[in-house]
């Protein structure tokens, strides 16, 4: 069986394979077959080609939008904290230990990023916190907490699109790998030894 290839390298051969058969119409009897089996498995290469290049390209624009807003997330929480620990009387108040996760939180996850955030956000809602820290804390919480959820979801989302076009690609790859095989196959039988000749290697 002829081994599977690249995307790019199966889009770029199916393309030579098309134009050599068209070339051979006048003498190949059986081109226009094989044509018809080579044409929509070319298109169908194309544009799972496309898709995959978009899709990478979201996923990528999606990853670094995210990476903004964790970084505006990692900001916000800790200055929070200090100003948290510093109402309270000090990092080893029982209100700031019991949003500590033994220093993980350096390096926590997007997901994790957001929860610690909220849990910060709940700590400057309750008792004396309220006060010292008002309205305009909860509006920015919301908004940064906002921003990275949505990020997180979009990356996500992004990512199984990325997914599903490379399964795409990888059952296109394998439909022209299919076509090739046969094509070879008739057309060995045509050519004899004088298929190399006549393809250029092309199907080796």
């Amino acid at each position: 069986m002829t081994a599977l290839l690249a995307p790019t390298e199966a889009l770029e051969e199916s393309q030579r394979l098309i134009t050599t058969l068209e070339q051979l119409r006048g003498e190949l009897a059986f081109a226009d077959d094989i044509l018809a089996i080579h044409r929509p498995t070319h298109h169908e290469l194309q544009q799972s080609h496309l898709r995959g290049d978009q899709a990478v390209a979201a996923w990528r624009a999606a990853l670094a939008q995210r990476w903004e807003c964790e970084v505006a997330g990692r900001r916000l929480y800790k200055r929070m904290l200090r100003q948290l620990a510093a109402h309270y009387g000090g990092d080893h108040a029982p209100e700031v230990q019991m949003l500590s996760r033994g220093g993980a939180e350096a390096e926590s996850s997007p997901t994790e990023l957001l929860a610690d955030l909220r849990r910060l956000q709940s700590a400057t809602m309750v008792g004396t916190a309220v006060q010292a820290f008002g309205g305009a804390a909860q509006a920015e919480f919301e908004q940064v907490c906002g921003a990275l959820e949505q990020a997180i979801d979009t990356a996500n989302l992004c990512e199984a699109q990325r997914r599903n076009a490379a399964l795409d690609s990888r059952l296109a790859n394998e439909a022209y790998r299919r076509a090739r095989f046969e094509t070879r196959r008739r057309l060995s039988e045509h050519y004899g030894d004088r298929l190399g000749d006549v393809f250029g290697g092309l199907l080796d």
